[in-house]
């Protein structure tokens, strides 16, 4: 009986050589780390052909004109500066002038500044008739005042300025529901106003008088309560009342309105001048009483 033969080995499994890639047995391959951190790349941030002193230069270029572009966008928002002497009084939001800058521009002096110059009386008729400002225009409505002046192409540079016997009451109110359209008209482009230079004479037609009688046509001074006029009066007052109600574009809560309710209290702060002269009981048909005069004058505008 011959040597026995030599066993052979055993085959290696197909799966093993798939898995490890290699013909030896019980070799195990190292696969990639998958959370291995990634080379850290580096950027020049100056380059070798630059000097330090060129790159700074080129650095303040830059932010120069973003500077310039930003003060061009601020320049467009501005609104445009004054151009009347002008000062404020306590709780009032429209510039008042002085009766020496109204004598400057009746003469003149500031026509280069406007192309044209609007001086706007909101007294009454029958005050108005008996004497007024040179040149000055009537309206005592100011819905009517407003409908002219934002329906009519006016210039560019347009000069408001507003009065009543004592700039106390009407012109203030005037003034301010003008500026309020205004808003109101150009909300889609703010600030740019359609009339920016809006003014009131300080003192009214009263001081105006008193001290430039020359310079008013006719030369006199009718008030608003003279007894003779006491009927229109009355009138021009009921007028005033029954505008109360009506809403305008500008009043609105977008604009800071409040309720109704709220403006009627006494002691609420927001309360405006025309819903204080609102206030009085006021009707066309009742006879007139001579007692209501002094308190009519009281509330004088």
């Amino acid at each position: 009986m011959g040597p026995p033969r030599p066993r052979t080995a055993f085959p290696i499994p197909i799966c093993a050589l798939r898995n490890n890639g290699s013909p030896q047995p019980n070799f195990i391959r190292k696969s990639t780390a998958p959370m291995q951190r990634p080379r850290k790349q580096f950027r020049r941030s100056l380059s070798m052909f630059e000097h330090p002193a060129d790159v700074m230069k080129k650095q303040q270029e830059i932010e120069q004109r973003t500077e310039c572009n930003m003060t061009s966008a601020m320049d467009l928002d501005e609104t445009p500066l004054l151009q009347l002497p002008h000062f404020f009084i306590e709780d009032e939001t429209i510039p008042r002038v002085s009766r020496e800058t109204m004598i400057e521009v009746l003469d003149g002096k500031y026509s280069p500044c406007y192309e044209q110059s609007t001086i706007i009386d909101c007294r009454f008729e029958y005050e108005y008739t008996g004497g007024h400002i040179d040149g000055a225009i009537n309206f005592n409505n100011k819905e009517e005042l407003a409908g002219k002046l934002f329906t009519l192409a006016t210039p560019q540079k347009t000069l408001l300025i507003f009065h009543c016997e004592y700039s106390a009451h009407r012109a203030p109110i005037a003034a301010r529901f003008i500026r309020n359209e205004d808003r109101a008209t150009n909300a889609h482009q703010y600030p740019k106003l359609t009339y920016p230079e809006i003014y009131i004479l300080d003192g009214g037609y009263s001081a105006f008088f008193k001290e430039h009688r020359v310079r008013c046509s006719p030369q006199n001074y009718v008030e608003m309560n003279a007894k003779e006029y006491a009927n229109a009066c009355e009138r021009g007052l009921g007028r005033i009342k029954q505008q109360r109600g009506k809403l305008s574009r500008a009043q609105t809560f977008a604009f800071g309105q409040h309720p109704q309710s709220l403006n009627d209290s006494p002691t609420t702060a927001n309360r405006s001048c025309d819903d204080l002269m609102m206030g009085m009981d006021v009707s066309m048909n009742q006879p007139i009483d001579p007692k209501r005069l002094h308190t009519r004058r009281m509330a004088s505008y």
